[in-house]
């Protein structure tokens, strides 16, 4: 969604195929919504941006087995929340992920576009986990543990502990 580097998807999708298995594809750059900004927050609203990408012609008619995953540099929010790092729609099998604030410089540190990359590989294994059934988990070192801050994300692992290991197999859950 809007300008992310081809650089950041490669490594993202990769880390997705080798950490959970999950293939991925990537789509030609699709424009934000204009409508979905919100001038007196400066930022984007996640729910809007969801439903209209999930009415594009190249979005549409994905297979719902395979996560729907929009990464954009953008600041989202969803609802009342100040922000989000990522939204899901579990109904559509898509989900929104913002580096925004997964970056130093939002915080005003150096930038590292290697922690950028770690954090978002982070929340979207995160994301792709709720959209598979998966709720958050008490452990902290879980890739599915609560994170409403960066220094959250960062003490997390990219995997899954092994309760949430065995919560998906008796799911039926395959990632």
């Amino acid at each position: 969604m809007g300008n992310v580097s081809d650089r950041i998807l490669t490594v993202l999708c990769s880390q997705l195929e080798s950490n959970i298995r999950t293939k991925s594809r990537l789509l030609k750059e699709i424009a934000m919504p204009q409508h979905a900004y919100n001038q007196w927050r400066r930022q984007y609203n996640a729910q809007i941006i969801m439903e209209d990408v999930s009415n594009l012609p190249e979005v549409k008619f994905i297979d719902k087995e395979i996560p729907t995953l929009m990464i954009t540099n953008e600041d989202i929010y969803y609802q009342n929340l100040n922000y989000v790092f990522a939204l899901e729609d579990p109904e559509k099998s898509s989900c929104i992920a913002s580096m925004a604030r997964l970056r130093p410089e939002f915080y005003d540190e150096s930038p590292n576009p290697t922690l950028v990359i770690q954090r978002l590989i982070k929340e979207a294994i995160h994301s792709i986990g709720h959209l598979k059934g998966m709720d958050h988990c008490g452990n902290i070192k879980c890739v599915m543990a609560y994170s409403p801050s960066v220094g959250d994300i960062d003490k997390k692992e990219k995997a899954f502990c092994e309760r949430c290991k065995l919560k998906m197999i008796t799911l039926g859950i395959k990632i």
